[in-house]
């Protein structure tokens, strides 16, 4: 479609977005994100135009107003996985055993845990020296975050011969504390 004809469906339905923002439920969410909801319905707006068939014999304002109403509730559907999911830590978790409110402050670890959890490490990381060279560079890979499937290729192995010697590494570690 030409740039020209792209732009003119683009400016003249520019309305449809706000109409079909006004048929959403006004929900808090939906109300307080107005302006971000409606700049998505905008960019559904000229995906519609960029995407527009016309031989397949229907009108714009009927294809723009699903691509549209879609964009807008993908983002209220993605704007619901973090909506309210904020904590203060001073909100109340319990009691302890004196009737004293315990909020989230106070379960914060301390700097003795710190050092135990650094003692461990140090203890973990012997234990590792103590493999062989093989184990460690797989350990160290499995640690740094890679799959199974990546470390399989570098050292040019199957997946379940890594999954098995990751298992019996694991096993290996555990038994010696």
């Amino acid at each position: 479609m030409e740039q020209s004809k792209r732009d003119k469906l683009i400016l003249d339905n520019q309305r449809l977005v706000y109409y079909l923002f006004e048929q959403l439920s006004k929900t808090d969410i939906v109300k307080s994100n107005k302006d971000d909801i409606v700049s998505e319905g905008m960019l559904g707006l000229i995906k519609a135009a960029d995407t527009f068939d016309e031989t397949k014999g229907y009108q714009f304002c009927t294809y723009a107003g699903l691509c549209i109403r879609n964009a807008m509730l993908m983002y209220i559907r993605k704007l619901n996985k973090h909506w309210n999911k904020e904590i203060s830590l001073y909100a109340s978790v319990g009691e302890d055993s004196d009737g004293n409110q315990i909020c989230y402050a106070d379960i914060i670890r301390s700097d003795a845990e710190d050092f135990f959890d650094s003692y461990n490490k140090v203890l973990v990381k012997e234990r590792i020296d103590k493999l062989s060279e093989r184990d460690k560079e797989i350990i160290h890979a499995y640690l740094w975050g890679y799959k199974q499937k990546e470390i399989a290729a570098m050292i040019g192995v199957q997946q379940s011969s890594i999954s098995r010697r990751i298992k019996r590494i694991k096993k290996k570690l555990k038994s010696e504390s």
